[in-house]
């Protein structure tokens, strides 16, 4: 007897299940790494170069990774995703087995694991316009949400008491059980036909395809305007993440247990937006909460936490810009998957991914620095912006740092403002009609819509944002995707 494999949502929520393993598995490995450098080297910047060299990977990689996806399909690239995790968690094993593990080899390690993790962001978020209709879409990216909220809340918690009674070895081995599970579960399910990049007479066109997606987003007003506010939003969030453990530790006498108590408060408030995403009814209008949202993050995550000190009120400032940061991705990922063909959502969102990542790898980078070179040691002296704000942020260690969350949540609040004041943002799901993706499982829907009927973007609108100005002679040889792409049978 033929079994009939999941379609649909159930398709999804099976992938689903499997991918919170993963996720969970990822982070175990992310914990226990982070702990026995630490444990070897005894330098927060061994620490942070583990994390930045993976972040660095999936940002070189993005741009290619994109052209893939809309090439090999979704079942491929994410089963890519988790055998990367494989090869990767296994290369690991056999350095901790053989007394070979130092640091070096484990950032070559987390390195590569970053570039296999580029896939992820795209296929996933190309599956749910495939395997869904639009009414399910919020409903599925905050389900996504929840996978890389709940984790946090128990993953570390796992990997510490696997380290203590077993080593790190153990940790290693449940998360390769997990990401088997997760291929697994990507082989049960059937997937829709999906639209497919025509072989190009001339030659290969898969050097051109990789930037397809930053000419799609640099052509229209709308899109490269809440790109912008979401990179600040990332830049700002990067920021912060970098900052609270040293500011706890030094405000509250490094009392860790203090520590990891506002961490899974905030990630518990992370899982209920999440969960709140994916029960309520979608607004019609997203843009509105995205930026709503945006404010609340950068007023209570980042603004809060420059002016007081204390259990209460970190909890509390954890908590809801935690919480508010599912609004923001659920919903605006929901706008690109309505809006953008999925003939090129590979390519779009790789080139979203890239800019994302970029913004958490400056954020990352510059932190550092700005706090132990500038900030810090106003506030011992007492001169600059730190005695500027003193009143707000106090004096003393710890003084430059609030100062960073201070400024920092500013900038996003400003950069929402940006969003509300204009047009191209404000009025985004007005101005750009959806793709014409009737069913999404019908080899008949539009997926092929014209990208070139879209608006398109001023010399310098969103530059101030964005970083850059970008030529707009430069993309006017953006093909319409309806000449380049084709039905074919289901993906396998």
């Amino acid at each position: 007897m033929r079994i009939e494999r999941p379609r649909g949502m159930a398709a999804f929520v099976v992938i689903w299940l499997g991918q919170l393993l993963s996720a969970a598995g990822t982070r175990m490995i992310n914990f226990a790494l982070a702990i026995w450098v630490w444990q070897q080297t005894g330098r927060a910047s061994d620490l942070a170069l583990l994390t930045l060299m993976a972040f660095a990977a999936t940002v070189v990689v993005s741009p290619m990774v994109g052209s893939l996806v809309d090439r090999i399909g979704q079942r491929t690239s994410i089963i890519v995703s988790d055998v990367g995790s494989v090869l990767t968690t296994v290369a690991a094993l056999v350095l901790f087995a053989t007394g070979a593990a130092s640091f070096w080899p484990l950032v070559a390690v987390n390195t590569i694991s970053g570039a296999f993790l580029a896939f992820q962001y795209p296929a996933y978020a190309k599956l749910i316009t495939l395997l869904l209709v639009k009414e399910q879409y919020t409903r599925a990216n905050g389900m996504l949400s929840l996978v890389r909220s709940v984790p946090a809340i128990f993953a570390p918690g796992i990997a510490g008491l696997l380290i203590a009674y077993s080593g790190i070895w153990s940790v290693l081995l449940v998360a390769l059980a997990s990401f088997g599970i997760a291929i697994v579960t990507v082989l049960l399910i059937a997937l829709p036909k999906r639209p497919e990049i025509q072989a190009d007479p001339g030659g290969s066109r898969f050097w051109k395809d990789s930037i397809l997606g930053f000419r799609y987003l640099f052509r229209r007003a709308g899109f490269l305007g809440m790109q912008a506010i979401l990179f600040v939003v990332g830049l700002v969030s990067a920021m912060g993440f970098i900052v609270l453990t040293p500011l706890v530790l030094i405000k509250a006498d490094n009392n860790e247990a203090l520590l990891g108590a506002i961490n899974s408060i905030g990630a518990v408030g992370g899982a209920l937006g999440a969960l709140l995403v994916s029960v309520l009814r979608p607004p019609s209008r997203k843009i509105w909460w995205i930026l709503g949202a945006s404010i609340v993050f950068s007023l209570f995550g980042r603004v809060l936490m420059g002016f007081g000190d204390g259990l209460v009120l970190w909890a509390i400032a954890w908590f809801v810009s935690w919480m508010s940061v599912p609004f923001v991705e659920a919903y605006s990922l929901t706008i690109w998957q309505q809006k953008i063909p999925p003939a090129v959502q590979g390519r779009v969102f790789a080139a979203m991914q890239f800019i994302s990542q970029l913004a958490l790898l400056i954020g990352f980078s510059v932190t550092g620095a700005l706090i132990d070179r500038v900030f810090e040691p106003q506030a011992r002296e007492g001169y600059g912006l730190v005695a500027l704000f003193e009143p707000v942020v106090g004096t003393g260690p710890g003084a430059g740092m609030k100062l960073v969350f201070l400024l920092s949540g500013l900038i996003g609040i400003a950069a929402a403002l940006y969003g509300i004041f204009a047009r191209s943002v404000r009025d985004l799901e007005i101005l750009v009609p959806d793709h014409g993706a009737a069913d999404p499982s019908s080899p008949e829907g539009d997926a092929a819509s014209d990208p070139g009927t879209q608006e398109k973007v001023s010399p310098i609108v969103g530059a101030s944002l964005a970083g850059a100005e970008h030529e707009p002679a430069s993309l006017t040889d953006v093909p319409s995707t309806a000449s380049t792409v084709n039905e074919r049978r289901e993906d396998r």
